[in-house]
């Protein structure tokens, strides 16, 4: 949500998985309570986003009302934006260009701690446990996601000793740097926040309203309506197909293919329009935002976007392995 919510990048579906061990007094179980407590736990917070050089100050309710999910974030500096969140609709509010923006989505992207149940199926993090440290006037325990190789990054969470929430979140580099940081400065535990504390703000007449309509073509690996698909050989190891869907967006009669990867900790999206300015693209070109690398280039005469919170390696190795076949 964060990433999303501060750069107005609406198409990363994060799903995240974790190895650990399954000893009951290992780190397994504490990531366990975490990801509980903050899908379920309602609270009010503040906190800061650092995001490589920029930083942020946000607010966010969050409520878990009859199993759905209910959050607000708002800016509290720059310019204002709010994100609504009502179960798998995703509503971003920009009053400095008065729209509004609306899109449905299976999953959102959300703040530290919310992890998918599958909490033990990749190799390729290690889960470890750390010591004691002291954030927000709470004691909290430090839990890391740590690579076996170059193509992914570190992942540090301190989680709080007495709810279970975590209240920083570090992406760490290879040269052990934070790229990006959640640290939450305030948080109280709240009752009885209802639905309609959820609500959209009144608008103006002047606003313009966007919905992003996606059609899902397949969920699961390996979509036989695609004629997108990846040379195994030459994706970096561990990450595979996830997801495979149509985005098409209504000021843009293009479709857009959208490719999810992901090594169970790490996702990678992948964007390919057969938009006819493809075909005057001749460059590739790779840029960072904290942790998130962006690679534009073209494909098969497709222009294509890769991008993720994984190092430039990684993007670029996923480009490359990128195929199109005229038959399924």
């Amino acid at each position: 949500m964060i990433r999303t919510f501060l750069l107005a990048g609406l198409f990363l579906l994060p799903v995240t998985y974790v190895y650990a061990g399954t000893d009951g007094n290992s780190p397994h179980k504490l990531f366990i309570r975490m990801r509980h407590a903050s899908r379920t736990l309602d609270y009010r917070a503040t906190f800061v986003y650092q995001n490589g050089d920029s930083l942020s100050t946000l607010k966010v309710v969050h409520a878990w009302y009859k199993g759905k999910v209910y959050e607000r974030l708002l800016s509290e500096d720059g310019a204002r934006r709010e994100v609504l969140v009502n179960g798998d609709l995703v509503t971003y509010v920009r009053p400095a260009s008065k729209s509004v923006v609306i899109m449905h989505r299976a999953s959102h992207p959300g703040l530290p701690g919310r992890f998918a149940s599958h909490a033990h199926m990749t190799p390729y993090y290690q889960l470890k446990e750390g010591g004691i440290q002291r954030i927000a006037g709470m004691r909290c325990r430090v839990l890391m996601l740590n690579p076996v190789d170059k193509y992914r990054y570190q992942h540090r969470m301190c989680i709080s000793k007495s709810n279970d929430l975590p209240l920083e979140s570090e992406v760490i580099n290879q040269q052990g740097k934070p790229i990006e940081r959640l640290l939450f400065t305030d948080v109280k535990l709240v009752k009885g926040l209802k639905p309609a504390d959820f609500k959209p703000p009144v608008l103006g007449p002047k606003y313009t309203l966007h919905w992003i309509k996606t059609h899902h073509i397949n969920n699961k690996t390996g979509s036989s309506h695609s004629h997108w698909n990846f040379k195994s050989a030459v994706l970096p190891p561990g990450f595979v197909l996830q997801a495979s869907q149509i985005r098409r967006f209504s000021d843009n009669r293009d479709p857009v293919r959208h490719l999810v990867l992901s090594d169970g900790v790490a996702l990678v999206s992948v964007f390919i329009t057969m938009h006819h300015h493809a075909m005057q693209h001749h460059h590739s070109a790779i840029s960072r935002k904290g942790a998130l690398n962006v690679m534009t280039t073209t494909r098969h005469g497709a222009l294509v976007t890769v991008m993720g919170e994984v190092p430039k390696v990684t993007i670029r190795d996923i480009a490359k392995a990128l195929l199109y076949s005229k038959t399924h």
